[in-house]
């Protein structure tokens, strides 16, 4: 039933993915942030401590609709790459006074911000100054050092909402990433599936990571029911990104069962189609390019995983697949092999 609702919906979205023209996907700076006296030295450590919450200036995130480069608040724009003379030029981080906290330390952070955060939410809040900043949150989600604290956080975004409040998309594809990096991606599915209660909206890179995080560790179904949000969302179908495209063939792929295979089958022209639209995209060795170009990376692996699967199915390779992975040096040329 699931493999032939979702093969269902893969058809639907097929047609959308017709591109007039080649494009080239780029990546969209980090926001340059305000110079702060103190940080916690993690991911999200670059919002400021504790400390800041009250007496710093809320940072302002511009509205974003889906399919729209993701500027300011997102490490990498909507389609997922790294623009490096734009980082070079606009991405230059203000001087710090870093502060690597110890696990006592960073867990009384933790409880001091949730209850600083706490009586303050609420349509009738018991404390109504100073108000909850955007920081708040980025820090609450950076400190957060295993599910049990990450669901505390999860537990107070009901109050935001009643609040009157938004979350910015900074904070929904932080909370993206600190779940897959505290291995509870499936909290993030929990989160997005349900906006009337939490209010969190997913963004396509959030959408885009949330299926890296799921397609190797859980069941085909978690992946599936991920692409099902981008419709809810308004994001792009599947078939209409190249990087969530290849990921979902590749999960379905590595699943290996008769339907799944079917429906990873079904979206190979949608990839094939925007490859041949898509510049090649080489995987920068550069640090910070490298950091911010997970995208790529993903896109690599998958295309990878296809690749294989396609030779082991068919007994021969598949050449336009090949060729887009030679142009964008994921694999060697073999003819400049011979050569040498």
């Amino acid at each position: 039933m699931f493999a032939r609702h979702t093969l269902s919906a893969v058809r639907r979205s097929l047609p959308i993915c017709t591109r007039p023209a080649r494009r080239t996907i780029h990546i969209t700076p980090i926001a340059q942030r305000k110079k702060e006296k103190v940080v916690v030295e993690d991911l999200f450590g670059d919002e400021g401590g504790f400390e800041e919450l009250i007496k710093s200036q809320p940072t302002s995130t511009a509205s974003k609709t889906a399919g729209e480069p993701i500027a300011s608040t997102s490490s990498f724009g909507s389609d997922g790459t790294v623009n490096a003379a734009a980082v070079k030029k606009e991405y230059q981080p203000q001087p710090q006074v870093r502060i690597k906290l110890s696990p006592e330390k960073r867990a009384k952070k933790f409880e001091e911000i949730i209850k600083f955060v706490k009586p303050r939410l609420g349509r009738k809040p018991e404390v109504t100054a100073p108000r909850v900043r955007n920081s708040a949150w980025v820090n609450l989600i950076g400190l957060a050092a295993n599910e049990g604290q990450l669901k505390r956080v999860v537990d107070l975004f009901p109050g935001w909402k009643e609040s009157g409040r938004e979350f910015n998309d900074q904070i929904s594809e932080d909370f993206v990433r600190r779940c897959e990096e505290l291995s509870c991606p499936l909290l993030a599915l929990e989160v997005f599936g349900d906006f009337s209660k939490y209010n969190l909206r997913l963004t396509l890179p959030g959408a885009r990571q949330l299926i890296h995080s799921l397609q190797n560790q859980h069941p085909l179904e978690k992946v599936m029911a991920v692409t099902a949000l981008y419709s809810v969302y308004q994001l792009p179908p599947i078939s209409g990104d190249l990087i969530s495209c290849a990921m979902v063939i590749s999960a379905c792929f590595k699943h290996g069962s008769n339907d799944s295979i079917v429906v990873g089958k079904a979206l190979l022209p949608a990839l094939h189609q925007m490859l041949n639209q898509q510049e090649p995209l080489p995987v920068s060795k550069k640090p910070l390019e490298k950091s911010l170009d997970k995208p790529r990376t993903w896109l690599r692996g998958a295309l990878k995983r296809v690749d294989e699967t396609l030779l082991t199915m068919n007994g021969e390779k598949t050449k336009w697949l090949e060729q887009w992975r030679i142009a964008s040096q994921h694999i060697p040329n073999p003819s400049v092999q011979q050569s040498s």
